[in-house]
Parts: C-alpha cells; structure tokens; sequence
C-alpha cells in the first residue's frame, strides 16, 4: 500500500488482518480492583454502570447476590477500601480536578446510598482536600486522614468517623507537616517536615511525648525514608541511601537513632517495598523493581508460597492485592507484558487457586506484542535502561515505524514493565514503541536521578534523542518514520523534540504537557509550594527568563515542521490550560499547522470513557495519516 505525502512516495502503515478495534484497547474493565471485606465473606469491584465505575458487593462465596452500592452517573469512583464487612470508603473523579473527596456507603442499606465524609474546598488559597493514612483495621467505625485544613501547603492528621463525618485532630500541636507515619495503633509517630531544600525527619516514642529531630539535612541529600513501624510499635523499616548511591532496606532504632542491619539491597535499583503481615505480626520480604518485578523474602512458607504460584503461572506476575484479616483468604492479580490479568482467589490452607473473572476478557494475550527490556550508552557514556515493544509481526530486521513515549514527572517516575493498553494498540497498528528512563528517572540511585537536575531539554532529552538513534542503528527503527508522544513531562518532551530536534520526528502528539517552564512555577498547585526551591534546582530558577526561555518549547515554535496533535483538559490543575493555549496562540502567530483536541470535564489525563475513546480514535487517524 503506498500514499503521496508532501510530494513524495513513501510506504504507509501496513493494516494488519487482525487490527483490532480501539474500543478493546481503551474502553472501561468489565471488573476492576477487586477486594475482600476484611472477614473474606464478601467482595467489592468496580463495574461499568450508566457508563462510569460504580461500587458493586457480592458475596465471595460462588460471587453470588450482587448488590450495586453507587449509580454515580457523571463520574468514576477512582478508588475504595473495606473499612469494615459493612462500610466502605471510597473517592470520586470530579471532572479532573483532583481534589479526593472522601465518602462512605453501607452494604447493609437496602436501598444505599453514599455519604461525604469530607468534601473538598476550592479556596482562594488552594485546594483543601484529605487522603487516607491508615484504615485502622480493629476498629471498624474510623480511620486516619491527612487533611490540609488549616493550611492548604501542609497537612494534619485527623481520626475520621466513617458514619458521620466527624473529626478529631490528632496533631494540633506539630505544625507544617509534609506527610506522616502512624504505628500499628494508629497513633502519629513520624513527620516529614520541608522547608526550602531543607528537610526534618521529626519522632515521638508515644502519644503524649514531644517530637524531636532525628535528622535534618537537605532535601536532596542522602537520607533516610521511613516505610513502616515493626509490629513492637518500636523498632521501624526505613529506606536508607546514606553513605551509599542506592537506597536499601534497614531496621533503624529510633529511640538512639541509628540504622541496624541492612535486610537487603539490589546493585542497580533501589528498594521501597515491603511485605508485612499482620495476622503474623512480621515483614515476611521486599519487592523491588529492576527489568522486571521481583520479589525477596525473608520468610521460608512464604517463599515456598510464593515459588508454587509462580509455577502454577508460568511466565507471569502474581501479585496479592487484597487479603482478608485473617490473611487466609487471598485475591491474587495475574498477568504480563501480553495480558491485562484476571482475578483468582487463593486459599493458603488447601493451597487452590480458583479463577474468579478477567477484567478484560476481550483482549487475547496471543495477539499481543512482548515488552522488551533494553539498555544503550548515551552519549556522554551514561547507561540508559528502557522498555521496547515491537509489533507482533514484525519480519525479522525489518525496519518499522517508531512512536518514542517519554513517560511523565520526570523525577523519581520510570517506567516499568507489564501490560500497557497504549503500547499494545500501538504495536497493534504497526508501530514499534520505546520508553526511556532517561536520566533524572527514579528507582536507579540518587546520582542517576540528580544526573537530571537542570537538564529539561537538555541532556534529558539527548537521552531520548540518543534511544531513536540507538533504534536506527539497531534497524529496527525506520528513520523516515517516527512519532514522539507523551503525557505530562512526557508532553513537554514531546514539544522538545519537535522544537529542538526536529529532523528526528515526522510527528507529535503533546498530551497534556508543559510549554511554558516559568507557568508550571506561577501556576502549581498551592499543595506543591514547600517543594518550589526543590524545584528551582531540578529544573530551573523560574526568574532566570533566558534560561526559561532556552528549555521552553513555547519560545522555539518556529522551528517546527512537524504535524502536531494538542491534547487537554480544561481543568488540569498540575498543567494548567495556558500551557496548551499559549502553545496555541504561538502557532497561529507562527502560521503552524495543528491538530487541537480538548475537554472541559477533563483534568490531567482523560478519565472518562467516552472521551478516551475519541480521543484514541483521533489518535489513530493521526498516526495513519502522519506515520
């Protein structure tokens, strides 16, 4: 198949026999996030009604007598947990504008229906807005909230009555607070205090002492992270990349302040996770992330638990995602590169895993692309880690269509491995697609992510200039043929790459992303502000206007000779619209041609389901019509 494009002859995408609608790529699970109530007796998902994620309960037992909790018509519930076998605890989208409303529904209602527990305040100072810390799980009528009540950059804990709505303060006495850690009683033990590019680490040994200081130092510097109390509510798990490059896994006293042993590290990734268990009362492993997900433990039943699931799912990952107090009960989620997942309930004491459903049963692992790990030497010598997805039937050294998906934040994000609807919708039309955890991703150490500060469209982006040229040399990456697109600092990115390389792409699509450098500081959320000197070293001093302007792409729109596609949300409260607006009016001014594609009940990404699905629709004509 062949088509004129500006004069002259080239190849277009091949249509493959077996293209696959885009509504199988994008469209809402059948079930998602399935959880156990905490005695195991029932389960809760999330399930398409009146075209949006609602509550659905049924009883775990034969998944019989199911009962929808929400009607929510106008918005998707984006996530829930099991207070108690009765009440449930879940947060609403609202249009985008992330501002995590907390609210309640009982199951035992016969006609239920959800209370706000706390609703979020648009005031001229910010968004007030609470996120849970702790589900107390012996006492099913309240859990623990952080709240920027009284100060909209900085957060209280609260004990939040699930039936009502009423509060207690739990910290009035400790101001400018962060983010906390509460024990295993739920009583506040450690704050996380920053000022500047300045940073405490604040503790107390009970309720009624006082905080003190077990660290302080720069923000930016190595530290110390903590993670979880140990069952004693004395000794503490933290995260520690002092004297060291990769964050490791450490007891640590707080009492003398001083780090015990070290339970594990990893030579090229650092390591957060932990696997703890209440019903036993101790941390069972770690999980970390290298090329693929891993797992750790210390305990030998676990392990031997954990070594028959992976054999009873070759090839795939199985990971536990909700369990029963008890811990006897287990929800298991298993999939991979090629395929989304689906549901089983395991029971430890016989050791059977039964299948429950397939949240998209309509997608066939066989006609799916495998995710690749790649690495490739930038050009200043620096080893640079990324994933690869090839079309499925790619002839071997054939030469394809690339789309390059720089992924967001960009500090302290990467990009992992597993099954990704984009890509696979990509591969699935023909295009190969790379991501890059340039430098400045996180996960690789402190000094591959610092590597990044004050790099925005410099040796950040030579990183993903450098995998296109790496693909080109490979011969896997048609030179004529290749997209850049990317969401968030992923958009920015993308604009990057159309401004400051543009003979490396025949195309962008800029989803959300940042043109104007200097907005992002004058418009970032009020919750964001204790960060801004953290961010003028990451980035840049928003004062400085030559340099703004060198790394904006909104100064450089001249030199784009590429199709664009600008995708938005009119209530984006990260990238707010004048990123997208003024990147607009530069364009017209410059007599750049554009494709414009936004909406008003949308925020930082497209949430709803009629809207993603045409917004992917444009973007397959896009890709035929340009790539």
């Amino acid at each position: 198949m062949i088509c004129l494009f500006t004069g002259q002859l080239i190849m277009a995408a091949v249509v493959m026999a077996d293209e696959i609608p885009v509504e199988d790529f994008f469209r809402n699970s059948e079930y998602s996030a399935l959880q156990l109530s905490p005695s195991g007796k029932y389960m809760a998902t999330l399930a398409p009604i009146h075209g949006h994620r609602n509550l659905v309960v049924m009883e775990t037992d034969g998944l019989k007598n199911p009962k929808q909790l929400t009607g929510i018509s106008d918005q998707d519930i984006l996530g829930y947990s099991w207070v108690s076998d009765d009440v449930i605890v879940f947060t609403m989208d609202d249009d985008g504008r992330e501002d995590f409303g907390l609210y309640s529904v009982n199951r035992t209602t016969k006609k239920p229906k959800f209370k706000p527990l706390i609703e979020p305040e648009f005031k001229r100072d910010g968004l007030k807005f609470a996120t849970i810390v702790s589900l107390l799980p012996d006492d099913p009528d309240h859990i623990i909230v952080q709240w920027n009540k009284r100060k909209v950059a900085y957060f209280g804990l609260y004990k939040l009555n699930v039936h009502n709505g009423q509060t207690v303060p739990l910290t009035e006495k400790i101001n400018d607070v962060n983010g906390w850690l509460v024990d295993h009683q739920g009583v506040p033990r450690v704050a996380m205090v920053v000022k500047g590019l300045d940073a405490k680490l604040l503790y107390r040994s009970k309720e009624d002492a006082e905080f003190r200081a077990l660290w302080e130092g720069g923000y930016l510097d190595e530290g110390i992270t903590p993670l979880a109390f140990d069952f004693d509510n004395k000794m503490m798990y933290v995260a520690s990349n002092i004297g060291r490059d990769r964050s490791a896994i450490y007891r640590f006293n707080p009492e003398t302040n001083e780090l015990g042993d070290m339970l594990f590290e990893h030579d090229k990734v650092d390591v957060f996770g932990l696997i703890m268990s209440r019903a036993q009362r101790k941390l069972l492993g770690v999980t970390y992330f290298d090329d693929y997900p891993q797992w750790h433990f210390f305990d030998k039943t676990e392990a031997e638990i954990y070594e028959s699931l992976q054999a009873a799912f070759p090839g795939m990952t199985v990971d536990i995602v909700s369990t029963t107090d008890d811990e006897k009960l287990n929800v298991l989620l298993v999939s991979s590169d090629r395929d989304p997942g689906s549901y089983y309930l395991y029971d430890r004491e016989t050791g059977a895993a039964r299948f429950l459903l397939a949240p998209r049963q309509w997608i066939d692992p066989e006609q799916m692309s495998r995710m690749e790990p790649i690495s490739f030497t930038a050009r200043d010598g620096l080893e640079i880690p990324g994933y690869l997805t090839l079309p499925k039937d790619r002839k071997l050294d054939e030469a394809v269509p690339l789309i390059v998906n720089p992924h967001g934040g960009p500090f302290g994000v990467r990009d992992f491995w597993g099954y990704n609807a984009e890509h696979q919708f990509f591969a699935n039309r023909g295009y190969a697609v790379v991501q890059v955890n340039f430098r400045g991703s996180g996960g690789y150490g402190r000094k591959f992510q610092q590597a990044g500060y004050g790099q925005w469209g410099k040796d950040m982006q030579n990183d993903i200039s450098d995998a296109v040229k790496y693909l080109i040399d490979e011969g896997i990456a048609d030179p004529e043929r290749i997209c850049i697109y990317g969401g968030s600092y992923g958009g920015y990115a993308t604009m990057a790459g159309l401004t400051f390389t543009p003979e490396l792409y025949r195309c962008g699509i800029n989803y959300v992303g940042v043109t104007d450098v200097a907005l992002l500081f004058s418009s970032m959320p009020k919750h964001w502000e204790p960060l801004r000197e953290v961010m003028k070293i990451q980035i840049g001093d928003p004062e400085n206007k030559e340099w703004m302007d060198a790394i904006s792409p909104l100064a450089h729109v001249d030199k784009i000779d590429d199709p664009l596609m600008i995708v938005h949300g009119r209530q984006d409260p990260r990238v707010v619209m004048k990123h997208a607006d003024r990147l607009r009016r530069e364009l017209k001014k410059a007599k750049k041609p554009f494709e414009w594609f936004v909406k008003g009940n949308e925020g930082h990404g497209f949430r709803k389901e009629d809207n993603r699905l045409e917004l992917y629709r444009k973007v397959d004509e896009f890709l035929a019509k340009n790539l």
